[in-house]
């Protein structure tokens, strides 16, 4: 289990002006064993929810491409 990978992605939602405007901040960070302390990276500021979906879609895609490409390297 030692070349496990494991990620986790937050999706900070929040309204300001009084609910007229939507805002969201997507964060990571590498829950990986033997990655204890590495720091949260911005994925994403979004606008919208579509722009929320499109983050974590593509944050999902990058995640498992990568992880497909560590598999092939194994050997």
């Amino acid at each position: 289990m030692d070349g496990d990978r494991s990620a986790a992605l937050l999706v900070r939602i929040w309204l300001e002006d009084g609910a007229q405007s939507f805002r969201g901040r997507l964060t990571t960070l590498d829950t990986s064993p033997g990655r204890r302390g590495t720091e949260e990276a911005t994925v994403a500021l979004a606008a919208s929810p579509d722009d929320v979906l499109d983050a974590v879609r593509a944050w999902l895609d990058a995640f498992l491409r990568d992880a497909r490409n560590s598999i092939d390297s194994d050997g």
